[in-house]
């Protein structure tokens, strides 16, 4: 969910207070993304595009194990904690609601990471249901600041 994220996490903060923890959450998991990007040199809009929308025909997976599992919601929310423990719980709630999020997307995730048991959503990326749910969270998080 290409935006869906990021908007969640800015209206956590909205509605709690506290937009750094609760957006840094929401997003973090997919800067394994940008590993995969640099990796496989996708430098161009339409090779980015591409290949998050057919991971398979490109031979990626951009949610690696590490990032996308309760491991790396523990590890990361472990590390917030050494550096903020008031506001480890917002990332931590981000981190798993990203989580959860994602268990929709159609592609391949390892939530139980190190053990490979392999989960996989029943949406396409960037299918119509999620562009109405972004523009809803849109027209939701405009209501919010009104």
């Amino acid at each position: 969910m290409i935006f869906v994220h990021l908007i969640f996490g800015v209206i956590l903060g909205k509605i709690l207070g506290n937009y750094f923890f609760f957006i840094l959450g929401s997003v973090l998991p997919d800067v394994d993304h940008l590993y995969i990007l640099f990796k496989n040199r996708f430098f161009s809009i339409k090779k980015i595009i591409g290949s998050i929308k057919f991971e398979k025909k490109f031979g990626v997976e951009y949610k690696t194990p590490l990032f996308h599992s309760i491991l790396g919601l523990v590890l990361f929310s472990t590390i917030v904690y050494f550096f903020n423990n008031q506001k480890a719980l917002y990332f931590a709630i981000a981190y798993l609601l990203h989580l959860l999020i994602d268990w929709l997307d159609i592609d391949e995730k390892q939530f139980l990471y190190p053990v490979r048991i392999k989960y996989k959503g029943f949406l396409p990326i960037w299918s119509e249901f999620e562009q109405v749910l972004t523009i809803l969270l849109l027209i939701l998080l405009l209501f919010l600041y009104w």
